[in-house]
């Protein structure tokens, strides 16, 4: 249901509630089921800060992004904790030098999860992007809460962000907002071109999973290691779309606790 100012209901006393808890600083609205001047104002924050076009109006992409953010203040496990968890079962395997898998098996399945293909081989470029295109194909897999996701199948680090997470409805936020906050499962995309799934956030660094890096952290390295990094390293983090009926069952448990 779309909401717009001046409409009354129980649909706007949920709005109410999810702006108090989702908006830094709260905009202490009364969830009196009333969409006045301040529950508008409330809602043009936030389309700002997700990075929304801002009227002020609650249609289905601004409900999304109400939902997904809700993610960031979960108390419960979620579904999409388990890609860091398939990320993690990968950890130092390493390729032979020059992006070539070798006679890695486990490596020559991450470069098999794109579609790029040099000269008549499916390795010999840099593999950070395929590999957490694997690690997505395999949660897709084996969790029903992500149905309507089309996995991706990219190599290159712009086209995950730019065109397969925009087309997938993927929540794209960035290290400064004040709505949303990187958990575990989110993928996240560095200045340097180079992406990875975080593990951890400890509030001030992340802990993350990363494909071609080394100790020194490089987007050009030879293995899979665990990183921590900087949030001033960050240019973008995603967020996977769950079913909507994942979705409901998470606003549900969130607004338990508004």
């Amino acid at each position: 249901m779309t909401l717009r100012p001046g409409m009354k209901g129980a649909q706007v006393k949920e709005l109410q509630q999810l702006l108090n808890a989702l908006l830094t600083p709260s905009p202490a609205l009364s969830a009196d089921g009333d969409f006045g001047q301040k529950t508008k104002e409330a809602v043009l924050e936030f389309q700002q800060q997700a990075e929304l076009k801002a009227d002020g109006v609650v249609g289905p992409a601004t409900w999304k992004a109400l939902t997904q953010s809700t993610v960031s203040q979960s108390t419960v496990p979620l579904p999409q904790y388990r890609l860091a968890d398939i990320a993690k079962d990968y950890l130092g395997v390493k390729e032979t030098g020059n992006n070539r898998a070798g006679n890695s098996a486990r490596l020559q399945e991450i470069f098999e999860a794109d579609d790029l293909v040099v000269g008549g081989k499916t390795d010999g470029y840099p593999w950070c992007a395929a590999f957490v295109s694997l690690c997505v194909q395999k949660l897709c897999q084996q969790s029903g809460y992500f149905g309507t996701l089309n996995p991706p199948r990219e190599a290159s680090v712009s086209n995950f962000l730019n065109v397969w997470a925009k087309n997938q409805g993927c929540l794209i936020f960035s290290p400064s907002s004040t709505v949303d906050q990187p958990v575990k499962g989110d993928i996240v995309v560095f200045t340097f071109s180079h992406i990875g799934i975080v593990e951890s956030n400890d509030g001030t660094s992340l802990t993350t999973i990363e494909g071609n890096t080394n100790a020194a952290g490089s987007r050009e390295g030879q293995y899979v290691a665990r990183k921590h990094r900087s949030f001033g390293a960050v240019r973008k983090f995603i967020r996977l779309p769950m079913t909507t009926s994942a979705l409901g069952q998470q606003l549900g448990e969130f607004l338990r606790y508004c």
